[in-house]
C-alpha cells in the first residue's frame, strides 16, 4: 500500500511544547503507513534539529498575520507534495493551513490546539483576529485536536460551533527515557551544587511561565535553606530581566540560568523539586517528564495542569501569580521527603498508565484514519499516485 502523505505545519521554529509534540509524533509514526513531512513557518533551532533527525523539512515564511504570498507558497507546496492529511499547530498555522489546504485540495485538514487563544502572549487585537479567523475558517477543518479538556472547553466557549469537531488527545512521553534510579550527582557537580536542596524549572523565559513569582519566593525559602539552589533551564526574551530581578532580590548567588539543555533526564535527576509557576499551560511536557522521572512537582493550577497533577497525590497545585503559595508548597515538599518520594512514585505510575507517547500517537493516528475514512478519500488517494 502506498503511504499516505502527511504534512505537519508547525506553529514556530523555536522549541516549546508544540515542537516537542511534533518531534515525538514524527519519530513514532509508522513509516509504512505515512510519509511525513514537516513545514516550519520561520527559521529557527527546530528546523535544524528535525533535519538532523532525518525528517523531510520545508521552510515557508508565514508572517505577518495575513500574507497572500505565504499562502500561495504554502498552497503550492501542498499541491506539489500531494498531501492527503495536513495537521496544523497553533493559531497562525491553523489559519494558514485551513485556507491553503482547501485551495490545494488536501482531503483532510486537522487543526491542533496546544494553548487557549485567551492565553496567547499577544495584543488583544491579535487575539481577536485569531478568534475571528477561527470562526471564518471552521468549515474548512475536518477535526480539531486539543491537548487537554481545559483547552477543549475554552475553544468551545470561543466558538461553540466547533464542539462537534473537537477531540482531546493528551500529550505523552516515553517512560523508558527516564530511569527510575538516576545519577543525582552528575549535574549537581557540573553546576557546583554540593549541598542544599535544588529547585528546578524548565520553561521558555517568557512572562507566561511565571518565573518572577518563583524568584520572589526564593528569599523566604533561603531563610530556612540558605544553601538552596534554583536552576532555570530555558532561554527567552526575559533572561536579562529575570537576572536583574534576582540581583534586586539578593538571590542571584542561589540562581543558575543554564540556558537550553538537551540532557533533560540528567537535569531532572538533580532536582529535589520541579517547579512550574506558569500563568497558562496546555498540557506541559515538562511536568510529564518530571513525573516520569519520579520527581516531586509544584505547579500552578492552570488550564490542563489539574488533568495531569492530582493535588497532594502526584504533586502540589498552587494558584498562579502567588509567591507565598509557592513558598508554602515547596516548604511542604522539602520538609517531608518521605511523602515527596511517594508523590513522585505515584506520578511515575500515572505517566506509565495514561500518558505515554505510544498512547498519544495511537490516539492521534486513529483520528487521522477516521477523518480519511469520513472524507471518503482512500480511492482518491490511490488515483493521485502515479502508476
Amino acid at each position: 500500500m502506498t503511504p499516505v502523505v502527511l504534512a505537519e505545519l508547525a506553529g514556530s521554529a523555536a522549541y516549546g511544547g508544540g515542537e516537542r509534540y511534533l518531534e515525538l509524533l514524527l519519530d513514532r509514526l509508522d513509516r509504512a503507513r505515512y510519509r511525513a513531512l514537516l513545514i516550519c513557518p520561520e527559521p529557527g533551532p527546530f528546523v535544524g534539529r528535525m533535519k538532523e533527525r532525518g525528517v523531510e523539512t520545508h521552510l515557508v515564511h508565514l508572517a505577518p498575520l495575513f500574507n497572500p504570498i505565504a499562502l500561495w507558497r504554502l498552497t503550492r507546496l501542498l499541491v506539489r507534495e500531494r498531501v492527503t492529511i495536513l495537521q496544523t499547530h497553533g493559531a497562525r498555522a491553523n489559519f494558514y493551513g485551513r485556507i491553503a489546504g482547501r485551495l490545494a485540495g488536501v482531503p483532510v485538514i486537522i487543526s491542533t490546539v496546544h494553548n487557549s487563544l485567551k492565553d496567547y502572549e499577544s495584543r488583544l487585537l491579535t487575539r481577536w483576529l485569531y478568534t475571528a479567523a477561527l470562526h471564518l475558517t471552521l468549515p474548512l477543518v475536518h477535526r480539531i485536536i486539543c491537548v487537554s479538556d481545559a483547552n477543549r472547553r475554552d475553544l468551545i466557549d470561543e466558538c461553540p460551533a466547533a464542539s462537534a469537531r473537537i477531540q482531546t488527545v493528551y500529550n505523552g512521553v516515553d517512560p523508558s527515557a527516564f530511569p527510575s534510579q538516576p545519577d543525582r550527582q552528575k549535574v549537581r557537580q557540573e553546576l557546583g551544587v554540593t549541598q542544599g536542596p535544588v529547585l528546578l524549572t524548565i520553561a521558555r523565559l517568557t512572562e507566561a511561565k511565571g518565573h518572577r513569582y518563583l524568584l520572589q519566593a526564593l528569599p523566604h525559602l533561603l531563610e530556612t535553606w540558605p544553601q538552596l539552589s534554583c536552576v532555570f533551564v530555558g532561554d527567552g526574551e526575559l533572561r536579562g530581566q529575570l537576572h536583574r530581578l534576582a540581583v534586586e532580590l539578593a538571590v542571584e548567588r542561589s540562581c543558575r540560568f543554564v540556558g537550553v539543555r538537551e540532557d533533560i533526564a540528567d537535569i531532572l535527576a538533580a532536582a529535589d523539586v520541579v517547579v512550574l509557576p506558569s500563568l497558562s499551560e496546555g498540557f506541559p511536557f515538562v511536568l510529564l517528564e518530571a513525573l516520569a522521572m519520579g520527581c516531586p512537582v509544584v505547579a500552578s493550577r492552570v488550564n490542563g495542569v489539574p488533568e495531569l497533577i492530582e493535588d497532594h497525590k502526584t504533586g502540589l497545585l498552587v494558584p498562579p501569580r502567588d509567591p507565598q503559595a509557592l513558598v508554602a508548597a515547596i516548604r511542604e515538599v522539602l520538609h517531608d521527603p518521605i511523602t515527596a518520594s511517594k508523590m513522585g512514585a505515584d506520578g511515575r505510575a500515572v505517566v506509565q498508565e495514561r500518558f505515554t507517547v505510544d498512547r498519544m500517537v495511537a490516539n492521534t493516528t486513529a483520528i487521522f484514519d477516521a477523518a480519511v475514512q469520513d472524507a471518503g478519500v482512500r480511492s482518491a488517494v490511490q488515483k493521485r499516485v502515479p502508476a
